[in-house]
């Protein structure tokens, strides 16, 4: 799956926060439409997508992007299974990667662990060379996504910060890569 539904037991990065929902009206308890109220502190809930300004602080935000960015008919999956935490580095699946790629997903496998705590406590993450790797080998490249909590293992959170200032750029003029 590329999302998940959001509920109160949706995982979050080093279990910091939870999401809870609140009915506000109900039609069936005689209201006129059904609405809700979400609470959660972090946007690190759920499905979401790093821009440079999560960690550049001149870097672009989600609104810098003209629409078109976020779509794409160049992309590619490779496999990379994975149960463990590690940090993800460039290997053989990588070099099968197309030239033009403009969209590349990684598939470890690891959201089979999504309801257990193993997922954000124990999560693989991307390396800090792999950003510059790839970078330097796939001009196009402009979105990475996984199927783990984030791009940051929670037991390798120094080299998660390097990871993402690696994919992420260091200004709104350099190339960066969107998580």
């Amino acid at each position: 799956l590329l999302s998940h539904f959001l509920d109160s037991g949706t995982p979050t990065y080093g279990n910091r926060d939870k999401l809870t929902i609140n009915e506000i009206s109900e039609i069936q308890k005689g209201a006129s439409a059904n609405s809700s109220k979400w609470n959660f502190s972090t946007n690190h809930i759920g499905t979401h997508i790093d821009a440079p300004y999560h960690f550049i602080q001149n870097g672009k935000t989600l609104t810098d992007y003209k629409h078109d960015h976020w779509f794409s008919k160049k992309c590619f999956l490779i496999d990379i299974p994975c149960d463990i935490a590690q940090l993800i580095n460039f290997s053989k699946p990588f070099y099968e990667i197309p030239n033009d790629v403009e969209v590349l997903l990684i598939r470890t496998g690891y959201e089979k662990f999504r309801l257990k705590d193993k997922y954000w406590n124990d999560n693989p993450g991307l390396s800090p060379e792999l950003g510059v790797w790839l970078k330097s080998n796939f001009p196009s490249l402009r979105i990475v996504g996984f199927d783990f909590i984030s791009l940051t293992s929670w037991k390798y959170r120094e080299e998660g910060k390097e990871a993402h200032r690696s994919f992420l750029g260091s200004s709104k003029e350099n190339k960066s890569i969107c998580i």
